[in-house]
């Protein structure tokens, strides 16, 4: 547990901005072909919209704002993406990519000699409509592509690291801000600010807020509430920022502003006790079934869970995906553990009723021979001094 009346105040260190190598994108390209030759497809094609598009982004670097399409092939990388005054940035991030406006007739030249073509993501309906009228046939690939993403080059790790340190200056900032007459909209900003300063940008900061001595929610929002910490309250958080697009860390922590109550102590013990068990078991080979095992502990203290117990994270929510066994919907993960995968060991105990829970835990990274902490906050409770 740390005990601090004026918690640690995040750095103002400025992060290197982080770019992915020319040869980083040209194994992910060669290997996503792969993919697309493996069902009879020569094209690629990834759609995005609204700040949602893992293949686009994968593939070219682009963050993707609106509308964005990206087709590839073995000679060439081309993206379509919405509004004008986006393309002179689009341009300078997407690597080795021709960048056009996804304008006028621009599906001419997406579906231009197209018979067959492997895609990633949601296909907008005007695709859709256009695809169905030319007879091409169009094959999703996004499961044999996120068992791509799984495990991480040594790039995507040096950006998952760069994701840990700005996710730690977010928590830092955040527990700082976590006195009384604060509202989370104010633990929202802190996190932001800090990272923000630093050269990071938002992926999430989830928080709750409620009172140990009569708790109404188990998990954080995804949206704040304008709820006001007092003496008593408990603020539980799951926060990631990145460096580079789609890579982020993930910090998950409990605070509490005076001593924590039986229930959050029993909460907060049970969780500590399931995360060490868990870390134990990390190694390149694990089954990842042996994880969930380690959470036994949990339902024998009469106890469950909201969140999964663990999940692979960078450039999307990946596999290996665990739940505890009392979970509903419970999700039990086959295969095993591989070097160089990045995965959260989150197990957020919760009371059986779901009004009371914590959250604690982290992302590490995969080694044959155990894990890699990327993270530096300490773990454990942060209970905060607060009047009454």
């Amino acid at each position: 547990m740390i005990r601090t009346s004026t918690p640690a105040r995040a750095g103002d260190e400025r992060l290197d901005s982080f770019v992915f190598s020319a040869s980083e994108y040209a194994q992910r390209r060669s290997a996503s072909m792969a993919i697309a030759e493996a069902v009879g497809a020569d094209v690629l094609l990834s759609f995005g919209e609204n700040r949602s598009g893992l293949g686009v982004t994968y593939l070219t670097g682009w963050p993707v704002t609106r509308l964005a399409v990206h087709r590839l092939t073995r000679d060439d990388s081309r993206m379509w993406i919405q509004f004008h005054n986006h393309l002179p940035q689009a341009t300078r991030l997407a690597m080795d990519t021709d960048v056009r406006d996804a304008a006028g007739d621009f599906l001419d030249d997406v579906l231009s000699g197209v018979g067959a073509a492997a895609t990633l993501g949601a296909v907008p309906a005007v695709v859709s409509a256009v695809v169905q009228e030319r007879g091409i046939r169009l094959v999703p690939v996004d499961r044999e592509h996120a068992a791509l993403r799984s495990v991480k080059s040594a790039e995507e790790r040096d950006a998952l690291r760069a994701g840990a340190r700005a996710s730690d200056i977010g928590a830092r900032a955040l527990i700082q801000a976590c006195v009384p007459g604060a509202t989370d909209w104010d633990l929202l900003a802190a996190a932001r600010s800090a990272y923000t300063r630093v050269g990071a940008r938002d992926h999430i900061c989830y928080i709750a807020v409620t009172d140990m001595r009569d708790p109404d929610r188990d998990v954080p929002n995804q949206s704040p509430e304008g709820r006001v910490l007092g003496h008593g309250s408990a603020i539980t958080f799951e926060l990631s920022a990145s460096v580079a697009p789609e890579y982020p860390g993930q910090i998950l922590r409990t605070v509490v502003i005076g001593a924590p109550t039986e229930t959050y102590a029993e909460l907060h013990d049970v969780a500590d006790r399931v995360r060490l068990d868990m870390r134990t078991h990390v190694r390149a080979g694990t089954p990842a079934m042996t994880l969930v095992g380690a959470s036994s502990v949990i339902e024998e203290m009469g106890l469950t869970t909201t969140d999964d117990l663990f999940h692979g994270l960078g450039m999307g929510y990946l596999e290996p995906i665990g739940t505890s066994v009392s979970r509903i919907p419970r999700h039990s993960p086959t295969g095993v553990l591989m070097d160089g995968m990045a995965v959260v060991i989150q197990p957020n105990v919760t009371t059986a009723d779901h009004r009371a829970g914590v959250q604690t835990g982290e992302m590490v990274l995969v080694t044959e021979d155990g894990l890699e902490d990327i993270h530096d906050l300490p773990p454990g409770l942060v209970t905060v001094e607060g009047g009454a």
